[in-house]
């Protein structure tokens, strides 16, 4: 038996409880067939009958973030009569609920006032904004249950779904609740048994995960239908060329799936994970040496290095404005209105770039770029062994080769950085772990978990330390080119005392930084490191 529900308070239904009501509601799907308007009554015992009480027609709004955050963790996000509620998604309880005018095609937590409803979002997501999924009118109407003493037993809601808005408005669902009274759970239990056992028009008895899901996929779409993370699963034994093609599918979809939420301006996190798409992309061609064409790689790479180009400034734009509120933090109370001068600019330098950049998106040079690459990607053919000779060689066997190749390069190039630590062997380093991460994730599906979880753990930290260092070392250089261009006046003197302060901070984050990269780079180069790593290259052999 499905779960039992609360009924005060619980979704989808959101009615206002007239009666004590017990937490045993149940929901019930109906065939699309069905009417509300002619209920059935002879699922009813003898001498019971159906009370008509109102009806009334309400809109809701569903919204999560394009991750589906809320969905991952069990929330549901719904806005109904002016009001947003968060409702547990396993038992439609609501969980926090505050006044929200308006129907806004997306939000931002940090948006909301402060409460338990912001601070559960911020939770989930605090730079991803909440998207609206979709927008359904339900025609409802309350019933009440009498049995043959004419006392009220039990509250009977029906509903019918139809998506706001739609040309040819028609239902797409049809649902009833059951919520017994204090006391009468037992009569209860035999209407549900005589509904399911003799009513056709009953399909089953749905939890509220089911609900919220159908709506969803009724809307067009499907939940959890986008991660940007790698959940291929590879097999180790297939020709590499063919795990390599499926990998370069993978991040040319999610390329794709992130162009419209760029175009829109969603959030900053549309063009992170472009970007990320196209690093992998690179990563995959130039990693896996002898698998494609070495000319067809060199021809590719260059157009992909050429895409990530474009979005460069763009994205150094979206990090300024995203750690605004962090710059302020650094600076005394008297420069940071000063500095509001420097973001008011980063603004608008990047609304002008976004447009740049969406009219590439929508060229006809893009687009015969993106046909040309999905061809390739999705060539079924067998490589040319003269061209690509490491092409037919086993996934695992290719995958062994790289990362023992990759893993070796950054203890090399990590033993032999400095004790001054200086910004380019740092950067350069960085670089080599990315390569390593890279492939770790990309072969990941055919390693045990046990073997590659904790070495991709253990680099993981080295790559904080080292992407601390990195982004303080480009924060640095871009202030200190835009103090440079800093006219005489004023207020722009308020402004560069400001961006002073502020580089001064993150001259002293940097140092802090570089002084723990040795100690750091010393806890991954030692044996335990270097064990997790031959336990990860021979785990083929067992």
């Amino acid at each position: 038996m499905k779960p039992e529900h609360a009924v005060n308070r619980a979704f989808p239904f959101l009615c206002k409880t007239r009666m004590h009501t017990t937490a045993n509601t149940v929901y019930l799907g109906l065939n699309q067939t069905f009417s509300s308007e002619s209920l059935p009554e002879q699922f009813l015992l003898a001498g019971w009958q159906l009370k008509a009480n109102s009806s009334w027609k309400e809109r809701r709004e569903f919204y999560d973030t394009f991750e589906w955050h809320a969905f991952e963790k069990g929330v549901a996000v719904i806005k109904k009569k002016k009001t947003l509620f968060l409702a547990d998604l396993n038992t439609g309880q609501e969980k926090a609920s505050l006044p929200f005018p308006g129907t806004p095609s997306s939000f931002f937590s940090g948006t909301l006032p402060p409460g338990t409803l912001q601070a559960e979002l911020s939770s989930l997501s605090d730079i991803r904004a909440f998207i609206k999924l979709c927008s359904i009118d339900a025609i409802i109407s309350s019933y009440s249950v009498l049995n043959d003493n004419e006392k009220t037993i039990a509250t009977l809601t029906s509903e019918s779904l139809y998506f706001a808005d739609s040309k040819k408005p028609e239902p797409f669902a049809h649902l009833l609740s059951l919520s017994p009274l204090k006391g009468y759970g037992d009569e209860m239990e035999l209407i549900k048994k005589s509904l399911l056992c003799n009513d056709e028009n009953v399909c089953s008895i749905v939890d509220f995960r089911e609900l919220f899901e159908l709506i969803i996929t009724a809307a067009g779409r499907n939940c959890l239908d986008y991660s940007s993370k790698l959940k291929l699963e590879l097999d180790a034994d297939a020709p590499v060329h063919e795990s390599a093609r499926r990998l370069l599918q993978f991040t040319f979809s999610v390329m794709r799936a992130n162009e419209e939420g760029i175009k829109k301006n969603i959030d900053s996190e549309f063009l992170h994970d472009y970007r990320v798409a196209i690093r992998r992309t690179r990563s995959i061609l130039k990693q896996l040496k002898g698998v494609f064409d070495a000319e067809e790689s060199a021809y590719y790479l260059n157009l992909f290095r050429d895409l990530g180009k474009r979005t460069n400034e763009l994205r150094d734009r979206d990090v300024y404005l995203l750690r605004q509120e962090t710059y302020f933090r650094y600076l005394p109370p008297f420069l940071q209105p000063s500095l509001q001068l420097f973001f008011k600019n980063m603004a608008v330098s990047r609304k002008k770039l976004h447009k740049q950049f969406c009219h590439y998106l929508a060229s006809s040079r893009y687009q015969s770029f993106l046909e040309e690459w999905d061809a390739f990607a999705t060539r079924q053919s067998v490589p040319d062994p003269e061209l690509s000779p490491k092409a037919c060689h086993s996934t695992m066997s290719v995958a062994t080769e790289s990362i023992k190749k990759a893993w070796k390069k950054v203890i090399q190039h990590g033993r032999q950085v400095s004790s001054e630590a200086t910004d380019t062997e740092l950067h350069a380093l960085r670089i080599d772990c990315k390569k390593l991460r890279y492939l770790l994730e990309f072969f990941s599906s055919i390693f045990p978990h046990k073997s590659i979880a904790p070495v991709i753990r253990q680099l993981k930290e080295l790559q904080e330390n080292l992407g601390d260092f990195v982004d303080f070392a480009v924060q640095l250089h871009f202030l200190h080119d835009r103090l440079t261009a800093i006219p005489s006046g004023k207020e722009e003197s308020l402004l560069a005392a400001s961006m002073g302060a502020l580089m001064a901070t993150l001259f002293q984050k940097q140092e802090e930084a570089r002084s723990t990269f040795h100690k750091t780079f010393s806890a991954f180069d030692d044996d335990k490191t270097s064990q997790l790593f031959h336990d990860l290259l021979t785990s083929s052999l067992t």
